[in-house]
């Protein structure tokens, strides 16, 4: 099942799809996948697709695929494994690498895939409380794991 639902999928889908006419390109989907730290060529990713461009059907359908290979791939990865890609996407997000991820960090990476809107201060530090179990105001990793399990458990 994939995290984002179509709400989500569709702004995300719109902010690449500009001037094309109810398409995306698979070129611009690896630029943005690149930028999160997803290392995909574009001929590799237009194979998988089976085209250059997709209409906002086949994005979605593209985007659970990818949620639902992840799952699979979860599924049967060791725990140790699955404890070093929490840590990789836990280092993501401690862009001063202090061992927490503070409100302010989370907005940054966001923002950088494009998937966070100008939002108040208040917006920020309330996805960090929701999960934050000491009320220090920030995630460290135990936190951010928990926050994780929670997700791909819902």
């Amino acid at each position: 099942m994939c995290i984002l639902e179509l709400p989500e999928l569709q702004k995300i889908f719109e902010m690449f799809e500009q001037d094309m006419a109810g398409q995306v390109r698979v070129e611009e989907i690896c630029r943005v996948l690149s930028r999160g730290g997803i290392d995909i060529r574009e001929d590799e990713l237009k194979a998988i697709v089976g085209s250059e461009k997709l209409d906002f059907e086949g994005f979605v359908a593209f985007c659970r695929s990818i949620a639902s290979t992840e799952n699979l791939r979860h599924e049967s990865v060791p725990a140790e494994d699955e404890e070093g890609d929490l840590k990789e996407a836990f280092n993501v997000f401690d862009m001063d690498r202090d061992g927490f991820i503070s409100s302010e960090e989370v907005e940054t990476v966001l923002s950088r895939l494009g998937l966070w809107e100008v939002k108040e201060e208040k917006d920020r530090k309330r996805m960090i409380h929701k999960f934050d179990e000491n009320l220090d105001g920030r995630l460290d990793f135990q936190e951010f794991k928990n926050m994780m399990m929670r997700v791909a458990a819902s």
